[in-house]
């Protein structure tokens, strides 16, 4: 809203100075010719006049009392929130900020460590770095856990009819819900998401609440803030037309809480239903009612979306299985998943990208500053030769909690990862998550022709790893080394046969 405010000012100063030079050059005398000096001098009276006075203050001081309103809704929200709760991930930095500097090779003796990780708490939107993580057994907590999805429809045939002969208006439609992502919607890239977690009892307020008291009144302790959970908030800009100078652009806002109670639940109207996600069809929770009637228009005009939008919930009564690449000591599990593709986590080596850099044309577009990013993956390592994680078959990484074999007692060792298959890759990457532009040809087309290393993911190229937790809670931090316990040779499974 401040840069808003900045380019009407700018806006304004540039329609006054054309006023200026248009009635200085309406003088006989400066038809041909102007007098540096006294076009100065004219303009600087121009502006001291009674009449621009006037209107700046009639055009300007709405535009800041505006501004003013929004920031103070802001703060007001932000204050609503740190009352109860604080925000989890890093803001004003993040540890790939040097992902574009050159690198040497690591020793043979050196371990990947753990560079940066990501949990991205609705799928394919903007995700939240963090420095530790607490890692679940469908991957690191929070994450992909709300997806937006549209309603599709699509006619089915009549029962004993022949496709020949049915006439389309005879035909009944089946309406399904089915997730969306940046592959067809790349402005969800745009969708900036950050979580607030419920505050322990009694600890005091970060300085961004200084003032605030640490215990909020009786009569609002325990709000539906933290009753549910805490919040996942959304942002995106917003501008319904022609806005060249971003005049007219709003920060629209929402908030998703994040374990919803049955009061919550009850009061807010959600529906179990199912949602179709690649092959499966998935129990999920619909908390559209979350959002305003107005926000969701925005939302929808926003990305694009022309069939009717909702947002979903993973159903934890019913959690989504993993079915392909298990492993052999435990192919029972359970293994689950959120609203994942398929696994719950994603590794990719730094190195792997800088080497996918080095491929692109070099007049890409995204040559010189191809982000890691656009991967999307959840843990980022450096230390590691470029394309060595292919063949790792079992990863210990930070701690986890195991029972003992007589199940009283719990004790803390080394998380270990089974390392499931191969990253098969589409054209998502080709989305730029700052601007939300997708490319039509890179880094798909370089991938294509430098990566389709796998015969079971053929035609697709693959980069990066998917991995199984085998334990039920554990912990990674920005860090961590990786102990590569297993390797081998990988076939990908694919989700259609």
């Amino acid at each position: 809203m401040t840069k808003s405010l900045l380019r009407s000012v700018v806006l304004l100063f540039v329609l006054y100075f054309t006023l200026a030079a248009a009635k200085q050059d309406a003088r006989p005398n400066a038809r041909r010719k102007r007098d540096p000096l006294s076009f100065s001098e004219h303009y600087y009276d121009y502006l001291r006049s009674p009449a621009v006075i006037v209107l700046l203050c009639v055009l300007i001081v709405p535009l800041m009392y505006q501004t003013w309103k929004k920031l103070q809704e802001q703060q007001r929200l932000v204050t609503s929130l740190e009352s109860e709760c604080y925000r989890l991930g890093l803001s004003k930095r993040s540890n790939l900020d040097d992902q574009y500097q050159p690198t040497t090779n690591p020793s043979k003796s050196e371990k990947p460590r753990v560079k940066a990780l990501f949990t991205y708490p609705i799928k394919s939107c903007r995700g939240v770095e963090l420095a530790a993580s607490e890692v679940v057994s469908t991957g690191l907590k929070y994450d992909r856990i709300f997806t937006f999805a549209q309603l599709v429809s699509k006619p089915t045939e009549a029962e004993g009819s022949s496709q020949e002969k049915v006439s389309p208006v005879s035909h009944d439609w089946k309406h399904e819900w089915r997730f969306i992502t940046q592959r067809e919607f790349p402005r969800l890239s745009l969708l900036e998401t950050e979580l607030w977690v419920p505050r322990p009892v009694g600890q005091k307020k970060s300085p961004r609440a200084r003032g605030l008291p640490i215990e909020p009144p009786e009569e609002q302790k325990r709000t539906w803030l933290a009753s549910n959970g805490g919040v996942v908030g959304v942002r995106f800009p917003f501008s319904s037309g022609f806005d060249p100078f971003g005049l007219r652009t709003e920060t629209v806002a929402l908030r998703l809480p994040l374990v919803p109670n049955s009061e919550r639940a009850r009061s807010k109207r959600y529906t179990r239903e199912t949602l179709s996600i690649w092959k499966d069809q998935a129990s999920a929770i619909n908390l559209t009612n979350e959002i305003p009637p107005d926000t969701l228009a925005k939302l929808k005009y926003f990305l694009g979306v022309s069939n009717p939008l909702a947002v979903f919930r993973v159903d934890d009564s019913k959690p989504r299985s993993v079915t392909r690449s298990l492993p052999k000591d435990n192919p029972g599990g359970p293994h689950s998943v959120g609203f994942g593709d398929a696994f719950p986590l994603h590794i990719l080596g730094l190195p792997s990208v800088r080497a996918i850099t080095d491929e692109l044309p070099e007049n890409a577009k995204m040559k010189s500053k191809f982000d890691a990013r656009r991967f999307r993956a959840n843990i980022y390592l450096d230390g590691v030769p470029a394309y060595d994680e292919d063949t790792w078959k079992r990863v210990r990484i930070g701690q986890c909690v195991r029972p003992t074999t007589n199940r009283k007692k719990f004790v803390e060792t080394e998380g270990e990862y089974h390392v499931a298959c191969r990253t098969a890759r589409c054209t998502l990457p080709n989305v730029d998550q700052e601007t939300g532009v997708k490319d039509a040809n890179e880094p798909y087309t370089t991938l294509g022709k430098t990566r389709k290393v796998d015969r079971g993911a053929y035609p697709h190229p693959c980069l990066g790893m998917q991995m199984i937790p085998m334990f039920s809670y554990g912990l990674l931090k920005v860090g961590d080394e990786v102990d590569v316990v297993e390797t081998g040779e990988h076939v990908y499974e694919k989700m259609f046969a």
